[in-house]
């Protein structure tokens, strides 16, 4: 007999042993003493409903006679559910635990049993379980389907344990229209027609895998691809992109034997599926196995749009992903407290991968920017440490952060130089080995590497993972005696409140080298925080050479002038070390605010281009603290004249032979001239869209120009071309270029264009996140004033943190006074960290603008002399 068994909910597999009461339980919260083995799914969607229908039997191995199953269920409807073809449970859910419970009349017993379900559900139109993208084509309306199920959304999908260390195989068949292709994580086994147009694709069973990695794509799609190593290697578009994945293909033929060859251990499916899904949400690609999820923006290149960024940008996340097909799907981490095993060991080996193919591109240098941004968030009351307690799947969906991904790539970069490139990878391949298939934990990794480096390195590894914080080293030279002198380093915290600067202790592997040599000297800091260095001379140092350490450095005033007086002379690594060290002491008030400003004024304009792109960012970052002050315009007077002469240097377009990061610098400085309201740059900007002389490397920057600049023409001009471009990646272009006018009633009308028809749902967010940049209030109160449609458009990695991240260019106490209400009444307790960490960061805007600008603005008005 069928019954409907209403909507479900969260957590992962339970059983409850009849004779406990207090069952142990899972790291998610789930009684031990069940696992599933195999799952054979069928699902049959209905893309125009936005409904789907499955049946799912679940092979699940028993521990002790139970009279109960918990697994995972969320926004499904149960119609049928037995044990081993017989028994019928009556079911029950937890809407707060996302689980469904199945209580059995008698017990059965320990062992192997099957559970069968049929069940329905939604399909979403954010980017969360089975969703829906539309989007134009030459053929009219078309809409694809895609699955995206990390951390916690398989269950949205099928009934299943929804836990990453409860791995099974996967068999899935799916029916679906006859003239659109169907992917998953491992290739078609058997198709069969089923007349009426349907035909159901059955796919070879998967190996034993975490729920979150199995993938499901269906739409008129085109594939490229190429075989390398015996596997089937491709880029999957929507009909007519295809091309546009070449270079994304070439760069996964590369990488895939360059990381068979790091792990010693070859890639084990038999095709590496790339699917690119029209919009985007709250992030950019998704590493099931065998069939990688991205959204176009980070797979494709239509020369005729994209920059020399964008490319860059391709290959970096390509690397990303592959790499996560060892790291995170090949050896999962155990429960997702130990997601950096995932995230910053994938981020690592992207930047490794990346600068074997292009040392060009100084990757390890751009890298630097992201560290900082790990190292802002660390900074906070609200940071933590890099191996964290998650307690809930909310929790651990607000892992996914600059602290996982980042500080884990920067820590591994470091501990790296400090055992040694080949003693660390020896390691790396032994923990492959050992723990192939299955799950592991942080402690498991250091093992293998202390192992096979003979190096007592779990001190300084524990120190940096189990530990929040930034460690500041303060150096002081003592006089030169006899050509040489002590160097001593004193290991204290950077913080930029109270509670991030409580002391704490790190074992810091401390680097050393004097201004134009070679040589680097080393010392680990002690348990009092302590080391000292004889430097073989009496010139100008760097400490943390090549910026391989995770802290900061503060040097003594005398230091410190000697390093500016020879800031030109610096590797180009090191001027952005000390850039960004300089501005982050600037910020905590440890620094004057200006000596930031000084180092850039003294950079040459032929320095490295990445340089000038930090410093291009950095000024247009104080610019939007200068909103509204009288003191503005001297202000952008002073950034204008440093910059432009630089983009005059290296021009509009491209030079013969130019270096790929030239053009990098390129598009930064149109931005940031544009913004801070170089009447150059808009007038060329102008000329350029006017005349569509646009080529792609330059083509964003120059429509966002056109956008900040933008009056009622230039703005319905700008609409006028989004409305009627085709192809996705055009259409989101124009709409970018939309979201940037200075003008806030244009900001305003450009605002009520993100729920139009033809923008794509999954980019609506992005959208207003771009507005929010010059208009933050206006961006801020109207997603507040669209609560409904918001709520379609935010996917769950995004939902919690994105209107706290609205705010985060704002600068006036009645923004802080809405933030402050808003995490109060809407944010969940236990995922408030990035919430109120964007309390903090917009209270410290707020601080700075009022008590660091004034000494910005005297040293600006100061003659101009040599500091």
């Amino acid at each position: 007999m069928k019954k409907l068994l209403a909507a479900c909910a969260l957590a992962a597999a339970l059983i409850v042993p009849a004779s406990a009461q207090q069952p142990a339980l899972t790291p998610g919260g789930l009684p031990l003493g069940m696992k599933p083995v195999r799952y054979e799914l069928s699902v049959r969607p209905d893309a125009d409903a936005l409904t789907f229908s499955g049946s799912v039997t679940i092979e699940i191995e028993v521990a002790a006679p139970t009279r109960e199953i918990v697994l995972n269920a969320l926004d499904l409807q149960f119609d049928a559910v037995t044990l081993d073809g017989r028994e019928q449970p009556a079911v029950s859910f937890d809407a707060a635990a996302q689980t469904a419970r199945l209580s059995f009349a008698r017990p059965f017993s320990a062992g192997r049993h099957v559970l069968s379900i049929e069940y329905r559900g939604v399909i979403n139109r954010q980017a969360h379980g089975l969703f829906a993208v539309d989007y134009a084509s030459d053929r009219g309306p078309e809409r694809m389907l895609a699955t995206q199920f990390e951390a916690a959304d398989a269950r949205r999908f099928l009934p299943c344990f929804d836990e990453p260390g409860l791995k099974a195989m996967f068999e899935l068949s799916v029916i679906a229209p006859e003239s659109r292709v169907v992917i998953s994580n491992m290739p078609e086994a058997v198709t069969e027609r089923l007349g009426g147009g349907m035909k159901r694709v059955r796919f070879a069973p998967s190996p034993l895998m975490s729920s979150y990695l199995l993938f499901l794509a269906i739409g008129d799609l085109e594939r490229i691809a190429t075989t390398v190593n015996g596997v089937e290697i491709s880029v999957i578009t929507k009909r007519g992109d295809a091309e546009h994945g070449r270079f994304a293909l070439e760069s996964a033929a590369a990488l895939l034997p360059y990381f068979d060859a790091y792990f010693a251990t070859p890639y084990p499916l038999p095709k590496l599926d790339m699917i690119a899904v029209p919009g985007g949400g709250g992030f950019g690609a998704m590493e099931n196995w065998g069939a990688i999820l991205y959204f176009e923006r980070v797979l494709l290149l239509d020369p005729a749009l994209a920059s020399e960024g964008n490319r860059q940008g391709v290959f970096n996340v390509v690397a990303h992903e592959i790499a996560h097909q060892w790291f995170g799907n090949l050896v999962t981490m155990s429960w997702w407290d130990d997601l950096w095993l995932n995230e910053g060991f994938a981020s690592w080996m992207q930047g490794k991968a990346t600068a074997h193919f292009y040392p060009q591109w100084n990757n390890w240098m751009q890298a630097q920017g992201r560290r900082q941004a790990a190292m802002e968030q660390d900074s906070r009351a609200t940071t933590h440490p890099v191996v964290q307690n998650i307690g809930t799947v909310a929790e651990a969906e607000e892992a996914f952060d600059n602290i996982t991904y980042q500080k884990g790539r920067a820590i591994i970069r470091m501990l790296e130089s400090f055992v040694g490139e080949d003693h660390f990878r020896d390691g790396v391949r032994a923990y492959m080995r050992e723990h192939a298939y299955g799950n592991a934990r942080t402690a498991n990794l250091w093992s293998a590497v202390e192992a096979a480096s003979g190096q007592p390195m779990r001190q300084i590894a524990e120190d940096f993972t189990f530990q929040p914080g930034v460690p500041l080293i303060s150096a002081e030279a003592a006089s030169c005696v006899d050509g040489r002198r002590v160097l001593t380093l004193h290991q204290g915290r950077y913080g930029l409140d109270e509670a991030s600067r409580a002391p704490l202790r790190w074992r810091a592997p401390i680097s050393v080298r004097l201004l134009g040599q070679n040589e680097t000297l080393s010392a680990v800091t002690d348990a009092d925080g302590a080391a000292t260095v004889t430097l073989p001379g009496c010139g100008a140092f760097v400490v943390n050479p090549d910026q391989v350490g995770y802290y900061r450095v503060d040097y003594r005033r005398a230091s410190f002038a000697r390093l500016a007086h020879e800031f030109a002379r610096l590797a180009p690594a090191d001027q952005l070390g000390l850039l960004y060290d300089t501005r982050a002491l600037g910020v905590s008030g440890q620094a004057q605010f200006s000596a930031f400003y000084n180092l850039a004024r003294r950079t040459p304009a032929q320095a490295d281009p990445l340089v000038w792109g930090l410093i291009a960012t950095e000024l247009t970052e104080t610019n939007y603290l200068y909103a509204g002050l009288p003191s503005r315009e001297a202000y952008r007077g002073f950034a204008r004249a440093l910059l432009a002469p630089v983009l005059a240097r290296i021009g509009w377009d491209k030079a013969a032979g130019e270096a790929d990061n030239v053009a990098i610098a390129r598009t930064r400085l149109i931005a940031a001239l544009s913004t801070l309201g170089d009447p150059g740059v808009a007038a060329e900007a102008r000329r350029r869209f006017a005349a569509n002389a646009m080529p792609g490397a330059i083509r964003q920057a120059v429509l966002n120009a056109v956008g900040r600049g933008a009056d009622t023409r230039a703005f319905e001009e700008l609409l006028a071309r989004a409305r009627a471009s085709a192809g996705t990646l055009e259409k989101a272009s124009y709409y970018e270029a939309l979201m940037n006018p200075a003008d806030a009633g244009l900001a305003r009308r450009a605002l009520s264009h993100v729920f139009d028809a033809d923008v794509p749902v999954t980019l609506t967010a992005n959208l207003i996140g771009i507005a929010a940049i010059q208009h933050p209030n206006l961006a801020w109160r109207f997603a507040l004033e669209h609560p409904a449609e918001m709520a379609v458009r935010l996917d769950s990695l995004s939902r919690a943190g994105y209107m706290p991240g609205l705010t985060q260019r704002g600068i006036d106490a009645e923004l802080l006074q809405g933030l402050r209400l808003y995490i109060d009444q809407n944010v969940p307790a236990d995922v408030r960290r990035g919430a109120e960490a964007a309390y903090l960061h917009l209270s410290e805007r707020i601080a700075l603008r009022a008590e660091r600008l004034p000494e910005l603005d005297a040293w600006i008005a100061r003659p101009r002399r040599a500091d």
